[in-house]
C-alpha cells in the first residue's frame, strides 16, 4: 500500500489577487467605520476608540479612561435615581432592580487593524493589569477597498490592445477588538 500525501484543502485557502502591470499602482482608501459617538451619549450607543500605529500610547489610555469614567458616572447616577424610586411602591422598585441586573455592563471597545494590532495588544495588557478593569479580546476581519491608479506617463506609452484595469480591488484586513469594562 503506497503512502499518500495529505491533500491541502483548497476551498479554505484564500485566493491571491492578480498581479498589476508595471504602469499601475494601488492606492489604499481609509477603512470605513461609523462616526465616533460623544462620551456623554446614552448607554445604547457604542463607545469605540480606533487605534493607529502612530498614536501615542498614553493618549489612548487617557481616552479609554475618560470613557470608563463617564460610564461609571452614569451608573452612579442611575443607582441614585433607583434609590429615590424605592421610596414609593416596593413592587415597582423590585421590577426596576431586576431590569437593571439583567443588563450587561457598559463597555469601551478599542479597535485596531494591521500594524496597529501590536499597540492594541499592549493596551490590552495595560488594562488587564489594572484592578478595576476587565478585558476581553475578539478577533475578526474587515473588508477594505483599494483604488487602482494608472500612472499618467505610462498610460500614453502603452498599447491599446492590453486589457483594461479594474478601478477598485477588495482585500481582507485583520481586526482586533479589545473590550474594556469596569468590574
Amino acid at each position: 500500500m503506497a503512502a499518500s500525501k495529505p491533500q491541502p484543502s483548497t476551498p479554505s485557502a484564500p485566493t491571491k489577487l492578480p498581479q498589476l502591470p508595471s504602469h499601475a499602482r494601488v492606492q489604499k482608501r481609509p477603512l470605513l467605520h461609523p462616526p465616533i459617538v460623544p462620551p456623554y451619549k446614552n448607554r445604547d450607543s457604542p463607545k469605540v476608540v480606533y487605534v493607529s500605529s502612530r498614536q501615542p500610547f498614553m493618549a489612548t489610555v487617557k481616552r479609554v479612561r475618560k470613557l470608563l469614567h463617564e460610564i461609571d458616572k452614569r451608573a452612579t447616577q442611575s443607582a441614585l435615581s433607583q434609590k429615590q424610586k424605592q421610596r414609593g411602591d416596593p413592587i415597582v422598585a423590585a421590577a426596576h432592580a431586576s431590569i437593571d441586573k439583567s443588563d450587561a455592563p457598559e463597555e469601551v471597545v478599542v479597535k485596531a487593524t494591521g500594524k496597529a494590532i501590536e499597540k492594541a495588544m499592549s493596551l490590552a495588557l495595560f488594562f488587564q493589569q489594572q484592578e478595576d478593569c476587565r478585558v476581553t479580546l475578539r478577533t475578526g476581519t474587515v473588508d477594505a477597498i483599494d483604488d487602482i491608479v494608472e500612472q499618467p506617463l505610462a498610460k500614453r506609452q502603452m498599447a491599446d490592445d492590453e486589457e483594461e484595469l479594474p478601478e477598485t480591488r477588495a482585500r481582507r484586513v485583520s481586526l482586533l477588538e479589545i473590550v474594556v469594562t469596569l468590574r
